[in-house]
């Protein structure tokens, strides 16, 4: 939040109500037991949206000042758009061109924003995907970055994701899902 020039009082606040959160547990309708938390903020408390979106924002942000480094390539459907990242919900996809240095400024932009949010990219749960990228530069990037290769067609919400167009039927689908993912 400093990063983004939030006020020290709005950003003092919301710190009290993240580190100072205290339970009790309702059996029968009774409360038993206060204790104090210690893991911070979590997906139940009412600020955890609003957070997530400024952390988001933040690391949006970061990935902007990336498109505009050299070296840093766009991925040749997504140069005319400026298109390196797509934020849904908790998703984060990333675009480039399979280049060495343009994944080093990814991974540059995910170290600045761990500095910054004390949040890690969890690599167990993160997959890199390559189309018309030599096996050389691949195994270079693998290497680097320690991302898992996945492979396409993927699914994303049902859909799946390939090197190819989706189909008619295939975009409704995945309009459809969102859809249905946003009205909760």
């Amino acid at each position: 939040m400093q990063a983004l020039n939030f006020p020290q009082k709005f950003i003092d606040l919301v710190m009290i109500s993240v580190t100072s959160p205290t339970y009790s547990l309702n059996i029968n309708g009774n409360k038993f037991g206060f204790f104090k938390g210690y893991r911070g903020l979590r997906q139940v408390d009412r600020l955890s949206p609003l957070l997530f979106t400024i952390c988001m924002e933040y690391l949006s942000r970061i990935l902007g000042v990336v498109a505009t480094q050299d070296g840093f390539r766009f991925h040749p459907l997504c140069g005319h758009l400026r298109l390196n990242h797509l934020l849904f919900a908790d998703d984060l996809l990333l675009f480039c061109k399979g280049t060495a240095p343009s994944i080093m400024w990814i991974l540059r932009a995910f170290a600045t924003f761990s500095s910054a949010s004390g949040l890690c990219l969890n690599r167990t749960k993160s997959e890199i995907y390559f189309n018309g990228v030599n096996s050389g530069t691949v195994d270079d990037i693998l290497q680097v970055s320690g991302f898992h290769r996945g492979s396409l067609p993927l699914k994303y919400l049902g859909v799946p994701i390939s090197s190819k167009k989706l189909t008619k039927t295939e975009s409704q689908k995945l309009t459809d899902r969102i859809v249905a993912r946003i009205r909760g």
